[in-house]
């Protein structure tokens, strides 16, 4: 319950136009005495009574409620409240500044040399450059205003002239195992340019099998229409030619398909007849016979169901089996979900990279656009594609900039505006100051990102996300600028003199008290993202770069553009006072009226503010009673660390996965491909490419032996296909080899065998492992090993049935083997699960890793640049927390010198930090780059306002006693930063929401991590550190709060004595008189020539009136 008002303080001193009032005694009469006689109560009042009543009346001024003092008389009336508190408020330097500026420098000089704070040197100085820079800014604001316009004009022609460029490997972390995979991978397929991969992907309309005629013919259409009507040009030769003129290795990768559908339609139409089907045609899966010529279905056929019975004996010519009966055994398969044509090549000589990608895009956009079937559905997949997808995800960011920036400048505009109107400053270019702010974050990312171009890093679609974070972010600043202006205009117009007329003096009074408030901001942003440039990623690294780059600026347009503008704006309101001025000199010349009483240039007072201002006191004096009660205070530690326990739990759960369908937006086809792959191929068929780089001499036979045993231990893993599931092109060649010798050894003896496959329709999908690598072909396969010959490569490949393998090797001048690659095959349900995939993936390379030494060997999969984030994220995201929390304490600590305030600073990102990452969990987003790189500029973002509690309540403690109330020390630490903390998260949350009309993946996760961020920075600052802090204070003095030590106690009566008591009623008995602070701020003594004399916001102006509290400012933080 709020305490009923007892104690009221007159701030205004006297004047010649102003008499001071004379106080009404408590039988009603005026009496000047009255002071005379409470001054005598001071002397004798015990000590620890004036500093139980110096507590209670910087509460009271702190929210406009009194506190009845440690005396019994009755309070005034509420007319005679209404009547003090409708006076000139207390002066505006006893008011802190947002963080530490001009007027908590002043503050802290005023105390005791033996109080333990002291103002940072560090500070004093940047305040005394921000002066001077706003003395010369007001004299170059149009030269600022047209050459930042002129930089960022031309740095828009730079972006938009700038093509993206994405790289889908660059998700992967710095360091991590599969970029040098992949290099690999493209040094063998890429080594003079860039290679040629489109994937065809062909399933039922209706869901159902591709078994049949019509499908399969279909299938055989598009991969002839595909192979001979689109053309790649050739620079070299100037001339186009199509897949069947230059594709040379990879020409026959179809061939199953095509030789099962011919098989599949003579057995068919056999079926049809009546008649026995052929056995000189197998048509079995995975090993096809046709006419004995062995095909393996495993690249193509995919989503597999086999009959429960694979073995039939052979069909006599007078058979009685039905149609169907003879359909059901053309195939083992049941049903094929999808065919996958695969359309490879080398690079050739004349090849450019801008003619590879549009023929890969004629491709997609032919099956996406133009292709029609009734029975097919049809998918393309590129490496291009996937990189335009990428793309148009983040080009599709751009258009919603436009919502973002309505958003915010229907903010600025409201609130500047409101406010203008309150203080009676409205004129129309306040709108336009309102607009510019939201201007500034967009000139701002426009020139960092051309800066960025031209030092040669590439345009990636992630940079799109970058002027949402700025605006969000850096109109903070803008806000804190102009709340600022307008108290320095209402201050300067309250009391007008010679030198606050001058608009370099308003800017540098301006600059002087927001500037460091600014740059801490601007510093821990741009540190919190040097942090994550270094510890994540190549893609997040040019997120966090384009973002550091885009705060640099925007603090620079800040300091240069904004100032400027404000400048002109200022001469012109300038212009205008002057004006006023004048014809209300010219009509109140001859009387004898004080000026600023009928100037329509300061604010007159209504019933409305009055009544919205004790409101406003009541909620939030009730606010700080309720926070600082103990045991409500207990509660609320209670709930932070359920809260922490519930967060590091969370982070226990989280998943850790980023795939490339979290790369594309909602509508794009790459998607449902994406999840057909892992249904239907994963688990089915999921293929290492293990490359090859130093064979040496295979013409030793131990080498070569060593060579197969590698081959045959990566067959051995769990879940192989085993020899029929690999590509090694030794057996085939050593076959070759003895298909020309005088040898008893025959071929038909080793050839792959033909293990039995699973019971049922589901056995491809089981762990089991089968077929397992068969010893006994594998042993005959060795008594071949000493016909090898380098020499005789040439001629393997040239023959048309091995021609496929010349895709497989690389020879050095035609003759010696310089490296190559083989593949096995694996399957497993699980493997659709992306952690198990990854435990396949260290598999592969624990074996590879055995041999590396020997063969320089290296393993290739098309996931492990992002499997390998399930181990690096981890460890990445802790270094960039750690990394970001010393740069964090470091910046406060050099700014506020108080290790009570940085250390509480720090304690409380941490807790935030931990407190995003185990609620993103729960909210379904994934541990990836990108959330990782959110959650690094929530960091920076998330510092300022647990600084600014702790700051204050720390300021507050050394000023007014260790052992003062802490609701006293609260309601001063609140009363300042409490509306700019909410004033700054609802705007933040309302722009970053407008993310939500792009539907991918990576606008969810910024949103949903700043909405958090924004939450518990609030929670933090407002709710547990406040409790914190009540009950540390409480633990720490017991019951003896309120009491003063000696020291402390001659540190009052020093106050008392050092200064002129202030008028105040005496409607109470033993009533006391607060002692002010000496004034020794920059501004003029009330009593001095050319007063100037500063109200503050008088929409949360308080009902008592002092001169020594703080006022508080509520300029955005």
């Amino acid at each position: 319950m709020a305490p009923s008002p007892a104690l009221e303080v007159t701030d205004s001193p006297p004047t010649a136009s102003s008499p001071p009032p004379t106080i009404p005694t408590s039988n009603g009469n005026s009496d000047s005495s009255a002071a005379t006689t409470t001054m005598g109560t001071i002397a004798a009042a015990p000590a620890a009574e004036k500093r139980a009543n110096f507590a209670t009346k910087n509460a009271s001024s702190a929210f406009g409620q009194t506190i009845a003092p440690m005396s019994g008389r009755p309070s005034v009336t509420a007319i005679e409240r209404r009547r003090l508190s409708s006076r000139p408020g207390f002066s505006e330097r006893r008011r802190t500044s947002i963080l530490v500026g001009q007027r908590s420098l002043d503050i802290m000089s005023e105390l005791p040399t033996s109080d333990e704070a002291k103002a940072p040197r560090f500070v004093a100085f940047i305040i005394r450059q921000y002066r001077k820079w706003g003395y010369f800014i007001a004299d170059h604001d149009w030269q600022a205003i047209v050459i930042c316009f002129i930089i960022s004009a031309f740095a828009l022609v730079k972006i938009l002239t700038t093509p993206q460029q994405n790289d889908i490997t660059g998700y992967s972390p710095y360091g991590a195992r599969a970029r040098e995979e992949y290099k690999r991978y493209q040094e063998f397929f890429a080594h003079d340019g860039l290679g040629l991969a489109v994937y065809v992907f062909a399933l039922a309309k209706d869901g159902g099998t591709m078994l049949r005629k019509e499908h399969l013919n279909e299938t055989i259409e598009i991969l002839d229409f595909t192979s001979s009507n689109f053309t790649l040009y050739n620079k070299k030769y100037n001339e186009s030619k199509t897949f069947n003129d230059f594709c040379i290795s990879f020409c026959q990768i179809n061939e199953p398909v095509r030789q099962f559908y011919n098989g599949f339609e003579i057995q068919t139409d056999l079926a049809e007849k009546g008649q026995p089907l052929t056995a000189r045609m197998d048509l079995k899966y995975p090993i096809s016979s046709m006419f004995g010529r062995q095909l393996s279905l495993q690249n193509n056929f995919y989503g597999i169901g086999l009959h429960n019975h694979t073995d039939y004996p052979d069909i006599p010519e007078n058979t009685t089996l039905s149609t169907k009966e003879l359909k059901e055994r053309i195939t083992n398969m049941k049903y094929v979900k999808m065919i996958v044509l695969q359309f490879r090549a080398e690079h050739d000589i004349g090849w450019e990279d801008t003619d590879i990608k549009a023929y890969e895009m004629k491709i997609v956009n032919y099956f996406k656009n133009d292709y029609k079937s009734k029975n097919l559905e049809i998918f393309v997949l590129s490496t291009t594609y996937v990189e335009e997808e990428m793309v148009r995800a983040g080009i599709s960011l751009v258009p919603y900039l436009s919502v973002g920036f309505l958003i915010m400048c229907a903010c600025a505009v409201i609130s500047v505006v409101m406010r203008a109107l309150y203080l009676h400053q409205h004129s129309i270019p306040k709108v336009l100051l309102a607009l510019a702010a939201c201007i500034v974050p967009f000139m701002s990312c426009a020139t960092a990102l051309a800066v960025m171009f031209l030092c040669g890093m590439r345009f990636a679609s992630i940079l799109c996300v970058i002027p949402f974070l700025v605006l969000a972010i850096g109109v903070d600043s803008s806000y804190l600028m102009i709340h600022e202006w307008q108290r320095v205009i209402q201050q300067c117009r309250e009391k007008p003199n010679r030198r606050n007329s001058q608009i370099g003096y308003r800017i540098a009074e301006v600059l002087s008290e927001v500037g460091p408030a600014i740059m801490i901001s601007a510093l821990t942003n741009i540190l919190a993202d040097a942090v994550g440039a270094f510890t994540s990623s190549p893609e997040i690294t040019l997120l966090c770069v384009g973002n550091l780059t885009s705060m640099a600026v925007a603090f620079i347009f800040q300091m240069t553009f904004y100032t400027g503008l404000m400048s002109l704006i200022g001469r012109y309101e300038i212009k205008v006072e002057r004006k006023e001025r004048n014809k209300r000199e010219l009509s109140l010349r001859d009387k004898k009226t004080n000026i600023a009483n009928h100037n329509q240039l300061t604010r007159q007072t209504s019933k409305f503010h009055e009544e919205t201002k004790e409101a406003i006191s009541k909620t939030m004096w009730g606010y700080v009673s309720f926070i600082a009660n103990k045991f409500v205070a207990g509660i609320i530690i209670v709930l932070y660390f359920a809260y922490i326990a519930f967060s590091i739990y969370g982070i226990t759960q989280i998943n850790i996965n980023l795939s490339t369908q979290k790369l594309f937006t909602a509508d794009s086809p790459l998607l449902e491909l994406d999840k057909l792959r892992v249904e239907y191929q994963v688990p089915h068929f999921t293929m290492a490419t293990v490359f090859v780089n130093m064979p040496g001499n295979f013409s030793n036979p131990e080498r070569l032996r060593l060579m197969n045993q590698f081959v045959a231990d990566m067959e051995a893993l769990d879940g192989s296909w085993g020899p029929i599931g690999s590509k090694y092109f030794i057996r085939d060649f050593l076959l070759f080899q003895n298909s020309f010798e005088d040898s008893d050894f025959e071929e038909e003896d080793i050839e792959p065998p033909e293990e039995p496959l699973g019971e049922d329709t589901q056995a491809l999908s089981m762990n089991a492992t089968l077929p397992t690598p068969n010893e006994a072909s594998l042993k005959k396969l060795d008594h071949l090993i000493g016909l090898y010959r380098d020499e005789d490569l040439p001629s393997f490949i040239a023959w048309p049935e091995y021609s496929f393998w010349g895709g497989f090797i690389r020879l050095t001048n035609d003759t010696r083997l310089e490296k190559f690659f083989f593949t096995t095959a694996y399957h497993g349900k699980d493997l659709s699960i992306w952690t198990e995939r990854g435990k396949l993936l260290n598999k592969w390379r624990e074996t590879v890793d055995r041999y590396t030494n020997h063969f320089d060997a290296s393993v290739y999969h098309e996931d492990g640049i992002f499997l390998d984030l399930i181990e690096n994220m981890p460890s990445d995201t802790w270094q960039s927390v750690v990394g970001a929390l010393v740069c964090m304490g470091f910046v406060c600590y050099i700014f506020l010198n108080s290790w009570f305030a940085v250390t509480i600073a720090t304690a409380a990102v941490l807790s935030i930090c931990t407190g995003i990452l185990g609620l993103i969990s729960w909210w379904h987003v994934d541990l990836d780059p990108i959330s990782m790189a959110a959650m690094i500029i929530c960091v920076g973002s998330s510092c300022d306002l647990p600084a600014h509690t702790s700051f204050h309540y720390y300021l507050a403690t050394v000023r007014e006693g260790h052992r003062s109330d802490p609701k006293v020390k609260l309601a001063s630490c609140l009363s300042t930063i409490a509306f700019p903390a909410i004033q700054a998260a609802i705007s933040m949350i309302l722009c970053v929401c407008s993310l939500l009309f792009v539907h991918i993946y990576m606008s969810t996760v910024f949103v949903k991590t700043m909405v958090l961020c924004v939450i518990l920075c609030n929670l933090h600052a407002l709710v547990f550190i406040p409790a914190f802090l009540v009950m540390f204070d409480y633990v720490r003095f017991g019951f003896n709060l309120g009491k003063v030590s000696p020291k402390e106690d001659d540190n009052v009566i020093e106050e008392a004595d050092d200064n002129v008591s202030p008028k105040f009623s005496v409607g109470a008995s033993k009533s006391l008189p607060v002692p002010p602070f000496p004034n020794r701020s920059r501004t003029p003594s009330p009593t001095a020539p050319n007063p100037s004399k500063v109200v503050d916001r008088p929409e949360v102006k308080l009902d008592t009136p002092t001169d020594n509290m703080t006022e508080i400012p509520l300029s955005k933080v």
